[in-house]
């Protein structure tokens, strides 16, 4: 552990969500730290699409969406086993960017906003006592005030 201070807010899961919210918080001057158990930059299975309606908070993250020259999207395609296809316009559209790219870019922006972000680390528990979380993971314990879940779990089958 770094020192004995508590993190303000600890986030468990390192996706949009997350890193979002640690920039947020960062930016808004609290002691963050964040829990992904990938290394950035990774691949995920995602459609990368976000709507337009996001844009203006992407931006706001410091994500410098024209010079990433992303591709607008209008239309909508969809193709069954057969190869029938259905189109259908979006009328407010959106863009395209990989995951690879944009969750690298987030995690940077997180960590010089001051985010402490633990790569390949694993939160095994999360423990409430004395008004006070205390989060072990495989890099060792650490204690913050809120702990905020920003994951998706497997269901075993």
């Amino acid at each position: 552990m770094e020192d004995d201070r508590p993190y303000d807010l600890a986030i468990v899961g390192g996706g949009l969500a997350g890193l979002s919210l640690s920039i947020q918080m960062a930016k808004a001057g609290y002691r963050v730290i964040l829990f992904e158990k990938e290394q950035y930059p990774f691949h995920r299975v995602c459609g990368e699409y976000i709507s337009l309606e996001s844009w203006n908070f992407v931006q706001r993250l410091g994500i410098d969406l024209p010079a990433l020259n992303v591709t607008h999207i209008k239309r909508l395609q969809v193709s069954d086993i057969k190869g029938v296809f259905f189109e259908q316009p979006l009328p407010l559209g959106g863009f395209g960017i990989s995951r690879f790219k944009l969750d690298h870019e987030l995690a940077q922006i997180a960590k010089q906003a001051g985010v402490t972000i633990l790569e390949l680390t694993r939160v095994n528990d999360v423990r409430f006592s004395r008004e006070l979380f205390t989060i072990e993971s495989t890099k060792g314990n650490f204690i913050a005030k809120v702990v905020a879940g920003s994951f998706w779990e497997k269901k075993q089958s």
